[in-house]
């Protein structure tokens, strides 16, 4: 296959990223995907089959509008995205404490390639991390010779490679997948799929972008120390993939992937919740003891039908749904599972040290505190990348995010994100009362909060009233 092999890692993630970047457009991008995350009914598909044969009453194209009315009264929540806004909104408090020598200070407010700084590129990881579990970075110098830190998505970074490096495992080989400028015009622009092949030979760091066929854009490249001389090259791979649990070049867990999931499970179950509210809303006329050829105008429910025929009759054909409320309790079930799941992420683990909550959390999930620490450390060793290259001491360097998230702050950013996903789809208050205890939020009974609620109250002051 060449320069497009992929990593089986990458193999086995692509999926859930691509859910995930759905996820986060929201209805229109997981709709427009159709059978993908909704499948058709077997009526559907069965109705489909038989208007192809020459003796259907059914056109196809009717027949696929079965489907379409279906996928239109779904409903797609968006859990994920409204989570990750107040995530990243209690991420943004933190401040990273930074030092950088004099002839690296400009990255402090012009780090990236599109002129933002380390703050910035800090909350950007955070936010990659928490929905994709994975953010390549890559330092780059632009024509001036002035450093800047490359982001690509972990869908971009198609193959990697490592080697034994004196008993360490350091990166051999990293393909970047990228848009390149093809033709067309200022209105319409064509791009075309390029690689970016970064490796070493003989200890020696390698640039080469290529075409799919394999064949060369330009010339290799092997970047020098002192922003790009070729008279003493670069002994490593600047490039950073930084994860969700630590930044090692293995894919990690993604931290909102199980509210993702519920989210889309909650999805199909509202299509078939939202069919039969139909059904029983419109039910089915019949009409027996007349000639199938026989025309009978039906002008709507308030219109008289006139039957000819002394023996014909005519009744609704009405749809129960037995099995409306089961549908009905599975989606609340889906709501409180997405719920704990985002409250899983924003644990805190009460007040034990940094070290020890990250080597705890990293054992059973990824936390946004892990994820906070692993992404401040994966844009330091970024910055040290760069002082390499530029001749300064790595030592020089720091870029640091220790979390200070008060347990008030957690707990009313918790209560926020679990009150959204319940309460999104008038869930029924026991639902959300549950899921706040198993938060660990409160302890108080269904009476208590439903007490405080008739006072007046808001459930989203529990964690101000825990504090007084």
């Amino acid at each position: 296959m060449g320069v497009t092999a992929t990593h089986e890692q990458y193999d086995a993630m692509s999926d859930d990223w691509r859910m995930m970047e759905d996820a986060l457009v929201g209805p229109r991008a997981i709709k427009a995907s159709g059978t993908a995350y909704l499948p058709k009914t077997s009526g559907m598909i069965e109705a489909e089959s038989l208007a192809g044969t020459d003796n259907s009453p059914v056109s196809l194209e009717d027949a696929r509008k079965l489907y379409l009315a279906y996928k239109d009264r779904a409903d797609y929540p968006m859990w994920v995205k409204d989570s990750l806004r107040t995530m990243i909104g209690l991420v943004s408090r933190q401040e990273p404490e930074i030092a950088l020598p004099e002839r690296m200070k400009a990255l402090e407010h012009e780090a990236t390639a599109d002129g933002f700084g380390l703050q910035q590129l800090f909350l950007r990881v955070v936010s990659a991390l928490l929905t994709k579990g994975r953010k390549p970075l890559l330092v780059e110098f632009d024509d001036s010779g002035n450093p800047y830190i490359a982001t690509y998505t972990a869908e971009t970074a198609t193959n990697w490679r490592t080697s034994d490096a004196g008993g360490r495992q350091d990166l051999a080989l990293v393909v970047l997948k990228e848009p390149r400028l093809k033709g067309g015009d200022e209105f319409e622009p064509e791009y075309e799929d390029v690689y970016r092949v970064l490796d070493l030979v003989d200890d020696r760091y390698r640039v080469r972008v290529m075409r799919e066929d394999g064949s060369l854009i330009g010339e290799e490249e092997f970047p020098g120390r002192v922003g790009g001389s070729q008279s003493t090259p670069l002994t490593f791979i600047p490039l950073v993939f930084a994860g969700s649990t630590d930044n090692s070049v293995d894919v990690d867990e993604i931290p909102l992937l199980t509210m993702a999931q519920s989210a889309l499970m909650y999805y199909r179950l509202s299509a078939d919740y939202y069919q039969s509210l139909h059904y029983t809303a419109h039910p089915q006329p019949v009409i027996s003891g007349i000639a199938a050829n026989e025309e009978l105008r039906v002008t709507g429910p308030m219109a008289a039908w006139t039957l000819e025929k002394e023996n014909a009759k005519a009744y609704y054909l009405e749809f129960t749904g037995a099995g409306i409320e089961a549908t009905r309790k599975a989606m609340s079930d889906q709501r409180q599972a997405a719920a704990e799941a985002g409250a899983k992420v924003l644990d805190i683990g009460g007040q034990e040290s940094g070290e020890a909550r990250k080597a705890r959390q990293s054992d059973q999930h990824s936390s946004l505190y892990s994820v906070c620490v692993t992404a401040a450390e994966a844009i330091e060793q970024s910055l040290r990348y760069v002082a390499e290259w530029m001749g300064i001491s790595p030592g020089e360097v720091k870029f640091k995010v220790e979390p200070k998230f008060s347990k008030e702050e957690v707990d009313s950013a918790m209560l926020n994100i679990i009150h959204n996903v319940v309460m999104a789809n008038n869930a029924p208050r026991q639902v959300l009362f549950e899921a706040i205890r198993k938060a660990g939020i409160t302890d108080m009974s269904d009476e208590d909060m439903e007490l405080l609620i008739e006072d007046g109250g808001s459930i989203l002051d529990l964690p101000n009233r825990a504090a007084t």
